[in-house]
């Protein structure tokens, strides 16, 4: 947010904040989870330094919406992870994220308002 701020990039309530995860915490120790963080842009940006461009893949996927507290995300993910025994897919190749659509400051009741979103196959 520092860095896009000044550039005019941050456009809210447009803009939405990604978290994409490059490991699966279900077997990388969590300490060594690799995240991105990300916002949406509309146009093509200059990036310099420490700042990074990364497109998300097109395709299938599972996408669950959420509106929780910090304490919610590991039930949220599960729960996610447990349609798969009965919905005929499976996890694909590609990253899975978090697609936030507010800051928990903005919401009387602190929670996250989120989609899920888990790349998909058939069985």
């Amino acid at each position: 947010m520092k860095w896009a701020g000044p550039r005019g990039i941050l456009n809210f309530p447009k803009t939405k904040t990604i978290t994409v995860f490059h490991d699966d915490p279900a077997i990388t120790v969590i300490e060594q989870v690799r995240q991105s963080v990300c916002i949406t842009v509309d146009s093509d940006v200059k990036i310099d330094g420490e700042i990074g461009k990364m497109k998300i893949g097109s395709g299938k996927y599972a996408v669950g919406y959420f509106e929780i507290d910090e304490k919610g995300f590991e039930k949220a993910w599960n729960t996610m992870y447990l349609w798969f025994t009965e919905s005929g897919y499976q996890p694909a190749d590609g990253y899975s994220y978090e697609l936030y659509y507010n800051s928990p400051d903005e919401d009387s009741k602190h929670r996250f308002v989120l989609d899920i979103c888990i790349p998909v196959k058939t069985l």
